[in-house]
């Protein structure tokens, strides 16, 4: 395996796409299905013929705000837990290590984990795949000012290619058993999905909010806070082989913490009397709780 086209596939019919021209196309297959590349380097997976397709996923403002707020390095130590772990995953005969993030947002994390990878001198072919056509676009273009490859290893200065697909993660264009590692950073683990497409030996790392994750931010928004609850334990074949707890507190300016706010569920679940405690606060010191876990097949 040397690039995405080892990868990605068809989400039609399942066949290898190869590059023709600005389009990815089906080979050999009977009908050829075209996927243009934006400029931006993104490129349009989801199911075609859906009108909701235009407006799936994460809008461009709260995309926006997720960058900004990203871009801080508020939450890299999230990301460096995440990598950590992949890095298990990590079987130097299998050759390039192939990994796709499921749900990747804008992809701040994304390329991360595949830079701290690369950075090991293993070679790196990786994927996003996410609803929104907004937070791919965003990723693409992080992609290329991070100095990755968007389609093959060949011309990458950094030994990986990272390209961004907006498109259904549980039903992921990917070729099966051709992954090592699937991510799972703050969304629903598509443990189908996942046992589909990992190789033997591969997994999961699969990142969840802690019980007192932002809890100063919660206690703002609701009367009375509840704690999360423990994580339920994968489904069989899978089983949680190490987990790992990321904890401290960061120090937000008032713009942050509008940021902040504007990229979790809250802002889309609470009242507008309890967005403008939020937005009002100006700084505020919050609790970054995050558990990650690896999981492999049992």
């Amino acid at each position: 395996m040397k690039n995405i086209y080892d990868v990605i596939c068809c989400p039609v019919c399942g066949a290898r796409l190869s590059l023709v021209g600005k389009s990815l196309v089906c080979e050999g297959a009977e009908k050829r299905h075209v996927y243009d590349v934006a400029s931006s380097g993104y490129v349009n997976l989801l199911p075609p013929g859906r009108k909701k397709n235009a407006v799936t996923g994460d809008s461009r403002e709260l995309v926006r705000s997720r960058t900004a707020f990203l871009s801080t390095g508020h939450y890299d130590a999230v990301s460096d837990a995440a990598a950590h772990l992949a890095a298990k995953l990590v079987r130097p005969s299998d050759g390039p290590f192939a990994f796709a993030d499921f749900g990747c947002g804008e992809g701040y994390h994304t390329c991360r984990i595949a830079g701290a990878l690369a950075d090991t001198g293993v070679p790196v072919v990786g994927v996003g795949f996410d609803a929104s056509k907004y937070a791919a676009e965003a990723g693409a273009k992080r992609a290329a000012r991070s100095g990755f490859s968007t389609l093959a290893l060949n011309d990458s200065p950094r030994g990986a290619a990272l390209c961004f697909f907006a498109g259904n993660f549980f039903r992921p264009p990917v070729f099966p058993s051709s992954l090592s590692c699937v991510i799972s950073m703050f969304a629903p683990v598509a443990y189908g999905a996942a046992d589909r497409v990992l190789r033997e030996g591969g997994g999961i790392v699969v990142l969840i909010p802690g019980p007192d994750h932002l809890i100063e931010m919660r206690d703002l928004i609701y009367p009375n806070v509840r704690k999360r609850e423990e994580p339920t334990p994968p489904p069989a074949p899978f089983k949680t082989v190490e987990r790992t707890e990321t904890r401290y507190t960061v120090r937000l300016t008032a713009r942050e913490t509008v940021d902040l706010f504007s990229m979790t569920p809250f802002s889309r679940r609470v009242p507008e009397e309890a967005q403008r405690r939020v937005t009002e606060a100006g700084e505020m010191t919050v609790t970054v709780d995050v558990s990650a876990d690896l999981i492999v097949r049992g």
